[in-house]
């Protein structure tokens, strides 16, 4: 009977740890795809919609308004990234003379996989 529980409880860990891990992968995702893209014109809508009662021909002027305005968002977004990619660039440049061969060759490492994007949701690649 013990046995059975144990069992039991073992797969219930493991469920419970797959889905955290899952979860966590899903909102690092959205969450790069938030940043990268802006927020989708339709989730807005329907978040507004609901939380202010909004009528048809208010819902109309939003999703009009807000798909005029995304281009914008998304310039601003790029000038803040090339922003962020020079001042990464600065850092790694004065970092550069402190450290040794083999730290610099585990920075060169270390920045190409944080430029790597999430990966997608989905099974886990073999490693």
């Amino acid at each position: 009977m013990i046995r059975h529980w144990r069992g039991l409880l073992v797969a219930v860990l493991a469920g419970l740890l797959a889905g955290v891990w899952l979860g966590a992968r899903l909102e690092r995702a959205a969450a790069h795809r938030m940043r990268r893209q802006g927020p989708r014109p339709e989730r807005v809508v329907k978040m507004l919609r609901r939380e202010l009662d909004l009528r048809p021909d208010q819902v109309q002027a939003l999703r009009a308004l807000l798909t005029a305005k995304k281009p914008a968002f998304q310039a601003i977004r790029r000038d803040e990234e090339s922003r962020m990619a020079a001042l990464r660039a600065e850092i790694d440049r004065d970092l550069a003379p402190f450290l040794d061969d083999a730290q610099k060759k585990k920075m060169e490492e270390l920045r190409a996989r944080w430029q790597k994007p999430p990966m997608e949701p989905g099974p886990p690649d073999a490693r």
